[in-house]
This record gives C-alpha cells, sequence and structure tokens, in this order.
C-alpha cells in the first residue's frame, strides 16, 4: 500500500471519525464534489468540511449497510473465493493529502494483485441501477478516489439487492476518471482552505438544499409596473 496512514479506526470513535473526515476528501464526497449525487450538494460539502454545518445523520439505510457488510464481505469470499482483509485505518494519498480514503477492505486478485473491496446495500427499488454489472456512477467514483490513493488496479463492489439478490462486479482502475477527480477535488479543496463557497448549480441535490434552508423567504417589497409597461 503506497498511501500514508492518517489514523487508526480501532478505538476511535463516531465523533472522532468525523473530526478526520474534515481534513481532506472522502470517497463517499467524491461523487457530491463531482456534482453526480442525488442527495448532498456541493454547497452542503463545503459547509460541513469547513465545520459550518454538522453532516447529517446518514439515516437508516445507511446504518443497516453498516450492520451487513460482514455479511456481504463474507457472502463475497464464499462466491469468488478471494479473501478480504479489513483496513481499520483512515487513509492520505502521498501525492495528494486532500484525498483520503477509509476502506471496506481489501483482497489479493491472481491477475490484477491487491485490488479493493466495497460492500454495498441497495433496497428493491433500486435494482435498475445493478442491472447487467451496471454499478451507480458515485460508486464508480469512489472506488476510483480509492484507487488514487492506494495505487492498486482494480476494485471490488459487492452488493446484496433487496435482501435477497447477491452480485459483485470488478471495476478497473481508470486513469482518465482519476486525473479528472484529481483536478475536481483539488479545486475544491482550495475553496475548503480560502473559506469560498463553490458556486450553485442546477444538480436535485443543490435544489433540495435551497429549498430545505430557505423555503420560508418572501418577499420585501412590491414594484408595481405602470399600465403600458412593455417587456
Amino acid at each position: 500500500m503506497t498511501a500514508l496512514v492518517l489514523a487508526s479506526t480501532d478505538n476511535l470513535t463516531h465523533e472522532e471519525w468525523l473530526v478526520y473526515r474534515r481534513f481532506g476528501v472522502g470517497g463517499s464526497d467524491a461523487s457530491v464534489v463531482c456534482g453526480v449525487n442525488k442527495y448532498k450538494s456541493a454547497v452542503e460539502l463545503w459547509l460541513e468540511k469547513t465545520g459550518q454545518q454538522a453532516p447529517e445523520d446518514a439515516g437508516e439505510a445507511a446504518y443497516w449497510g453498516t450492520k451487513m457488510e460482514s455479511l456481504v464481505r463474507d457472502e463475497f469470499t464464499l462466491r469468488t473465493g478471494l479473501k478480504v482483509i479489513q483496513v481499520k485505518k483512515i487513509l492520505q494519498s502521498k501525492d495528494y493529502p486532500f484525498m483520503l480514503a477509509s476502506l471496506d477492505g481489501v483482497c489479493h486478485c491472481p491477475v490484477h494483485g491487491k485490488c479493493i473491496f466495497e460492500a454495498k446495500t441497495a433496497n428493491a427499488f433500486k435494482a435498475g441501477e445493478w442491472e447487467n454489472d451496471t454499478v451507480p456512477h458515485e460508486y464508480i467514483l469512489q472506488v476510483q478516489h480509492y484507487l488514487s490513493v492506494t495505487g492498486y488496479n482494480g476494485a471490488y463492489i459487492a452488493v446484496l439487492i433487496g435482501g435477497n439478490t447477491f452480485q459483485w462486479t470488478f471495476v478497473p482502475r481508470n486513469e482518465e476518471i482519476i486525473s479528472k477527480l484529481i483536478n475536481a477535488e483539488r479545486d475544491f479543496w482550495l475553496l475548503v482552505q480560502n473559506n469560498m463557497s463553490p458556486p450553485l448549480d442546477g444538480t436535485y441535490a443543490c435544489t433540495k438544499f435551497l429549498n430545505k434552508h430557505y423555503n420560508e423567504c418572501v418577499a420585501k417589497s412590491v414594484i408595481k409596473l405602470p399600465n403600458n409597461a412593455t417587456n
């Protein structure tokens, strides 16, 4: 592993882990920075990284996803014969210190060498996002971020869908995506360091953020146009 170890997570509390997350951009942040995350905008992430807003509770889905991680990991090993080793560390890129990684695990592939393992769960309504070995865009960006940090050549993503459908996919390292990720995350981190907010965009996550925080805004004054006003 070529990455630096920022911290051990063995006895790390959730609160301490959240503090370390503010030290850089993590894998789950990659899709937010790139504007393809449905649930969080770059502005929200910036507020969290600058300490102006506490991270929202991940909710029941994330809670059960964490609980099911060991089951997904064991099933992956059973079906592939690849043993997964847990990585109880927060990793930091040597070349790009703003890039952090908290891996679900690593495994050794006879063809590709050391690979990242990522466990996911999805409800039945999202089954279509995984059809024909397709992987949702946010997870592709997440593992490519991890591959940049570690220097590994590929990642295995295993998912349990609807509690009764299991599948796994190999995602090879993609230098083009990694290069774009590095540039996007570098630009975002400069905004964090300079306390400059990212621009608002037209993504669903950004619209949701604005509606949540400014839904009670009302006009303070009304300008009445004359009857002969034209466009």
